[in-house]
C-alpha cells in the first residue's frame, strides 16, 4: 500500500467520523492496519473512534465534538508521516509481516465487521458472542475490550 492510498483512506475514515458513521470508519481504519502493521497511530485511531460518543448521547457535546474532530485530524496526519518516515528508513532491515500475521488481522477484522451488523441489528447478545471471538487470537486486544463496554452500555440504553 503506497502513502498516498493510506493517506486516501484515512481520509475516507475521517469523512465517515465526522458523519457519525462510526462503524465504517472503523472498518476503513481496520483495513489501513491490515497494510500497516507496525503503524502504531492506527491502532491508536481505531482505540480513539471506539471511544467517541453517538450524537444521540448524554455524553456528546457539540464543544466535545470539535474537540475529538481536531483530536482525529492529529492522529491520522501523525499516522501518515509514522508511514512516510519508515517508507524512508526501508533500508534498515524493517520486517515485513508474514502470512500468519496477515491472515489473523483479516479473521480479527471480520469478527469486529460481523460484531458491528450485529450492534447496527441491535442484537447486542450476538455481538458480544462475536467480539469475544477476537479474545482466542488476541487475549489482550484492547480495542475488543472497549467493543464489550460499549455494547454493554447499548444494551443497557436499549432495554430502557
Amino acid at each position: 500500500m503506497s502513502i498516498d492510498s493510506l493517506t486516501t483512506l484515512l481520509r475516507e475514515a475521517q469523512h465517515e467520523v465526522h458523519r457519525h458513521q462510526y462503524t465504517h470508519a472503523l472498518k476503513i481504519i481496520r483495513d489501513a492496519k491490515i497494510f500497516d502493521l507496525h503503524n502504531i497511530y492506527l491502532s491508536a485511531l481505531e482505540h480513539f473512534v471506539t471511544k467517541l460518543p453517538y450524537p444521540s448521547s448524554s455524553d456528546f457535546t457539540e464543544e466535545r465534538s470539535m474537540e475529538n474532530e481536531h483530536i482525529l485530524s492529529l492522529l491520522i496526519d501523525r499516522a501518515i508521516n509514522d508511514r512516510t518516515r519508515r517508507e524512508t528508513k526501508r533500508s534498515d532491515g524493517l520486517v515485513m509481516p508474514d502470512e500468519r500475521t496477515l491472515m489473523l488481522e483479516k479473521i480479527k477484522n471480520l469478527y469486529f465487521q460481523r460484531t458491528d451488523q450485529f450492534i447496527e441489528a441491535k442484537e447486542f447478545g450476538r455481538a458480544l458472542e462475536e467480539i469475544q471471538r477476537i479474545y482466542f487470537f488476541d487475549p489482550l486486544n484492547i480495542v475488543a475490550k472497549e467493543y464489550q463496554q460499549k455494547i454493554g452500555q447499548l444494551a443497557e440504553l436499549h432495554k430502557k
